[in-house]
């Protein structure tokens, strides 16, 4: 492979921080760890069905869930999600059982702004709080915090404690398409954008460059559908899926997250757990954990098929397949390439189930996702285990992150063309 083909930046982790002038006021930083966590009420066990509370008011139905630890609520205010307000550990909050996930920009508590990729639930409503703040939090200022205009955002990182670790996730029903989406994409979800110069510039005459599995050894070809097989069982919603492919207990997960960097042990599940609740934050990128979750995926999807992920992983191809390596976007697809993955241009192929898919041509700052199905306009990412339809999408997070301009497939796997 020759230089001039294929141009990469030397980066570090992936970071969607925007630069700002550090303001003067110091924001609460109660939730910036990614280790926050809450409890639905009425649940005995994980095992248990979420109670859905009927909203009279909103004639809508919604889930409750105790705090954990304090949090903090914030309000979009000229497109930057400001604090509004620390709930303290015990409050009772309640969010819509078909609850958002959108990712903008917010301040932080050093007073910058950042971008997550985890992202914020919307819209939550505060319950109540426990007898020793009732002081400080009376149902007059409860009242008043729940009018808050355009409504009030929290850190998705509890998403696991709505979501839990038993069961399957539900099957996605197919959205209609938002005029936000529609701004980006046509309804079939083909994009209306591209991004061929660059992707030619970075990936060369790989680029969309078809593998006829028949070329292939029998024992490679059965190795790449194996390994692919098993990244579309896990991330599958156009059917009810497993959660024990992605999520498991964090204390076992932050296990599994040292025992594969002291001993090269993979695990067969837990994916979403093992990478955004405990390796991201062991190495401190909790909040954009992205290309660490894909390449969690990824890991364990050679392991349930079989496969050493080292043979096409290693320091001597230098793409490890490890945190300090590839927890960027730029350096996970350079990971993918040299491992002889094939990068296919998102405005004239359609992203199947099973294709990890990236903003733009796959550079940091950057996000990177997997088709859930649709085509790709169903997704799951860090902030979205259970999975995405990009057709509910707003047109802010659309053109934020998910602007598809590359997707990866093992080779010998081709896509279809629009």
């Amino acid at each position: 492979m020759k230089p001039a083909i294929f141009t990469w930046m030397l980066l570090g982790l992936m970071s969607l921080s925007i630069p700002t002038k550090a303001q003067s006021t110091q924001w609460p930083s109660a939730d910036e760890s990614g280790t926050e966590s809450a409890s639905v009420v009425n649940s005995d066990s994980e095992e248990s069905i979420l109670p859905i509370i009927p909203d009279k008011e909103l004639k809508t139905k919604t889930i409750r869930l105790l705090l954990n630890e304090a949090m903090n609520l914030r309000h979009e205010k000229e497109d930057v999600l400001e604090f509004k307000v620390q709930l303290p550990v015990g409050t009772q909050i309640e969010i819509p059982e078909n609850y958002e996930i959108r990712n903008a920009d917010f301040r932080n508590s050093s007073g910058g702004v950042e971008r997550s990729s985890t992202g914020f639930i919307y819209n939550v409503k505060v319950v109540s709080v426990t007898e020793q703040y009732k002081s400080e939090f009376p149902e007059s200022k409860i009242a008043e915090i729940n009018q808050t205009e355009g409504g009030l955002y929290i850190f998705a990182s509890i998403v696991e404690s709505i979501q839990g670790t038993k069961g399957n996730f539900a099957h996605i029903l197919a959205e209609q398409p938002s005029p936000g989406f529609l701004k980006f994409y046509s309804s079939t979800g083909r994009p209306k954008f591209s991004y061929k110069k660059s992707l030619k510039k970075r990936f060369g005459a790989r680029l969309n460059k078809e593998i006829n599995p028949e070329s292939l050894p029998e024992a490679e070809r059965e190795k790449w559908q194996r390994i692919y097989n098993e990244l579309k069982k896990a991330v599958d919603r156009t059917r009810p899926t497993p959660k024990s492919y992605l999520m498991m207990d964090r204390e076992n997960a932050k296990k599994w997250s040292i025992h594969f960097e002291r001993r090269g042990i993979i695990a067969t599940h837990g994916a979403w757990t093992i990478a955004t609740r405990a390796t991201a934050v062991r190495h401190g990128f909790a909040s954009v954990p992205c290309a660490e979750f894909q390449s969690e995926l990824l890991r364990q999807a050679y392991q349930r098929a079989g496969y050493r992920v080292t043979d096409d992983f290693n320091k001597a191809k230098g793409n490890k397949l490890i945190w300090y390596n590839t927890a960027s976007v730029a350096n996970f697809s350079r990971a993918l390439y040299l491992a002889g993955w094939v990068p296919w241009n998102s405005a004239l192929f359609k992203p199947p189930l099973g294709a990890f898919m990236m903003n733009a041509s796959g550079l940091s700052p950057g996000h990177t996702y997997i088709s859930a199905g649709d085509d790709g306009m169903l997704i799951v990412d860090n902030g979205s285990p259970q999975g995405r339809d990009l057709r509910k999408s707003t047109e802010r997070t659309i053109s934020i992150m998910y602007q598809t301009g590359v997707f990866f497939l093992p080779p010998g796997i081709t896509p279809s063309a629009w």
